[in-house]
């Protein structure tokens, strides 16, 4: 069975050919973009920025080289060391719906923690993200990975800062686990904006749908602050919550992303991180 980084390697396969140029100037792009999505990630609280663009071909591989590993296998880690989200996955039919999940993260650390686990469970993992692009990314994901349990990745474009790109949807809200990994500091600066979004899931789940986030360590607190807020005005229960350093497993070879990690150094590997794990009464 593939590890997340020979998975994606597949991916970055595609990515990589999709992206104009020589190998000389493809590598000179991507090294460019991994500079400034860093810059852009170091500047989130900034209320005059502007939403980071994932529209290129360059800047998707950029993301998803240098984050997903890291960020799935977090979400992996989650899941193991929480018993109701792993108990989610001993039913014969799981929805999860992934706010913001179009870089794949959170796909791929359920899916590697299923396979861990020898989950059966049919697994519908619906993908909403403002980029209609990073559908491409992940469509063919269930053929790669050769699962031995029925996947059904849904991707669908929204942007949760405009309401005619989401009132519309409704099957999602009867999901069984909404994810939000690093998507409410994506979103920090346009609170005003986002914040109908998330009334509107939070206020429309189910009871008993569980809620999954994770996010940056922020010095002040903000992004679990602005999580917390908004579960207790809805009844979402924080059953887990926790501030910790995480890293991505040992079975992850970096060396799998090769010749990328030959040209483009580490990977993300570790990260300062802060999570709440709740359920909907």
């Amino acid at each position: 069975m593939l590890t997340l980084a020979q998975l994606i390697k597949v991916v970055l396969d595609e990515a990589y050919q999709d992206i104009p140029g020589t190998t000389a100037e493809k590598d000179k792009a991507i090294k460019s973009e991994l500079e400034r999505l860093s810059a852009n990630y170091g500047d989130l609280k900034n209320s005059k920025r502007v939403a980071i663009d994932y529209s290129s071909a360059v800047a998707r591989f950029a993301y998803i080289y240098k984050y997903t590993v890291a960020h799935a296998d977090y979400i992996k880690q989650v899941i193991e060391s929480n018993k109701a989200l792993r108990d989610l996955f001993t039913r014969t039919d799981v929805a999860v719906a992934c706010l913001g999940g179009g870089p794949g993260s959170d796909l791929l650390g359920i899916l590697k923690y299923m396979i861990k686990a020898g989950s059966k469970s049919a697994l519908t993992c619906y993908l909403f993200d403002r980029e209609r692009a990073w559908g491409d990314s992940w469509s063919e994901v269930a053929k790669t990975l050769k699962a031995t349990f029925p996947l059904f990745p849904v991707f669908q474009q929204m942007d949760v800062t405009d309401k005619t790109t989401w009132e519309g949807y409704k099957k999602f809200l009867h999901a069984d686990l909404f994810t939000m990994s690093y998507f409410l500091s994506e979103v920090w600066s346009f609170q005003k904006e986002a914040a109908a979004f998330f009334e509107h899931v939070f206020k429309h789940a189910k009871k008993g749908a569980m809620f999954l986030f994770i996010d940056n360590n922020d010095q002040k607190g903000e992004f679990p602050a602005w999580f917390d807020s908004m579960a207790k005005a809805h009844g979402v229960t924080v059953v887990a919550s926790n501030a910790c350093e995480m890293a991505f497993s040992v079975d992850e070879e970096k060396k799998d992303l090769d010749p990328y990690y030959t040209k483009f150094d580490w990977p993300k590997r570790k990260s300062n991180v802060v999570v709440r794990v709740g359920i909907k009464q």
